[in-house]
């Protein structure tokens, strides 16, 4: 490990030094999250072999006894949990969205505080989600999908776009920055290879750009969460004097939660933000929470008109959903529908707007497969599969099953895998080939 990353952390540790080094020789801790868009914890836990224990990041996090096979896992499958090293929730904890919000989380990819907003949210409220980095917006899709979201609209833009796209729109922000990694060393080896006090002070310049767009999206009175993943001085309390410097109508507010440790700096009250450092039973956050003082001054973003759905979706949506989404988009014959309104997001490069329930194909509408995953309402049209069917459905084989023809919601204990089109004998396989097990 590098030397003069060593340096530093004794000077920032102290006494504390030796016993950081020797849980540097553990091995990480593993978490999860219940998804309660579409379970409880005690359902979770009783569909799935998991050995847990309570997290006091999140109400919904707990430990996990290391298993190789989490991923691979039906209630994995079906979106009932998310895979997350534990102190990663507690941005979110602190942030504390509540239904009806308008929230944006800038920096989103992959996806693991954006869906634990989605759960904060429920239904009720728009969740905007942006990644600047390309190869990074498909693992993003994916954790939404199968998350059952329906109300994220997902972008991939610098955040400067984003600034001018939603002035002073949002009740809370999300600034979760990409930083140098510290507190990922026992994890990620490749953090370990490009640390640098060069890289350090880049990332830092980069967190203030981001910031300062942060800040433009926020609406008076409005919270905005800065977090990392990284240890040192510079990316954290550093970055937030800087901002807070140059932003007189940000001030920082209490954490208002228990776990963790006080920051560095008083100045500006930064030491009401939260430091958590390994022994504190994750790998490393820093997380300061600021409220945004004034008057709104922002203009009021444009809705896209509703559209009429085409009659081929409009009929099969009301032979399978029990619930009807609120709001549909309709382009090039692809249907979208969501539980918020379409926002216009003018210049930004637009992947995903709620869900995308499919398209018309030769007069006829073929479902998504996130219009199964969807948790927003329940299906007519089911069928139930034993844990070995689902293992051969999520390993992309056709199911034996007699029933009446058409589309099926496929289920496993209730939960939906994804969708079936049946021939009457078989259920043809519909669950998305880079998905399937291998």
């Amino acid at each position: 490990m590098n030397s003069l990353f060593l340096e530093q952390m004794k000077e920032l540790l102290g006494d504390e030094y030796e016993q950081y080094l020797a849980v540097l020789d553990q091995p990480a801790g593993r978490g999860i999250r219940v998804n309660t868009l579409k379970t409880t914890a005690d359902e979770l836990f009783e569909l799935a072999d998991l050995t847990v224990q309570k997290s006091p990041f999140a109400d919904n996090g707990y430990y996990v006894k290391a298993e190789s096979s989490l991923g691979r896992m039906n209630a994995y499958k079906a979106g009932l949990f998310y895979v997350q090293e534990p102190s990663a929730s507690s941005a979110v904890t602190i942030l504390d969205p509540k239904p009806g919000m308008k929230v944006l989380d800038l920096c989103a990819a992959p996806g693991s505080k954006s869906t634990q907003i989605a759960e904060k949210l429920g239904s009720d409220g728009f969740l905007c989600l942006n990644e600047y980095m390309k190869n990074r917006i498909q693992p993003l899709v994916e954790n939404v999908e199968q998350h059952g979201i329906s109300n994220a609209m997902i972008l991939n833009n610098d955040t400067a776009d984003i600034a001018k796209a939603f002035p002073e729109f949002f009740d809370a922000v999300l600034c979760d920055a990409p930083c140098s990694g510290e507190g990922m060393f026992r994890k990620e080896e490749e953090a370990v290879r490009q640390w640098s006090p060069e890289y350090v002070e880049l990332c830092a310049q980069r967190q203030r750009e981001i910031l300062d767009n942060a800040e433009k999206c926020l609406k008076p009175g409005g919270v905005l969460v800065y977090s990392t993943c990284t240890l040192n001085r510079i990316e954290n309390e550093e970055t937030v004097l800087h901002f807070l410097n140059a932003h007189d109508n940000m001030v920082m507010e209490d954490a208002g939660v228990t776990f963790g440790r006080k920051a560095l700096i008083s100045d500006h009250h930064i030491d009401r933000a939260v430091r958590i450092i390994p022994m504190d039973g994750g790998e490393g956050h820093f997380i300061a929470k600021m409220r945004k003082q004034g008057t709104s001054q922002n203009e009021k973003i444009r809705t896209l008109p509703q559209s009429r759905i085409p009659s081929e979706a409009d009929a099969f949506f009301r032979e399978m959903l029990s619930t009807q989404y609120p709001y549909h988009y309709v382009f090039r014959d692809r249907v979208y529908g969501g539980s918020a309104p379409f926002f216009e997001a003018k210049g930004c490069r637009l992947i995903r707007n709620q869900v995308y329930l499919g398209e018309i194909i030769k007069k006829r509408f073929e479902p998504s497969h996130q219009f199964f995953m969807s948790s927003y309402s329940s299906f007519r049209r089911t069928v139930q599969l034993s844990d070995e069917e689902a293992e051969k459905y999520l390993h992309g084989e056709q199911i034996p099953h007699p029933c009446a023809k058409g589309w099926y919601a496929v289920m496993w204990h209730g939960h939906a895998l994804g969708g079936a089109k049946s021939d009457g004998t078989y259920l043809k396989n519909k669950y998305p080939k880079q998905l399937r097990l291998r």
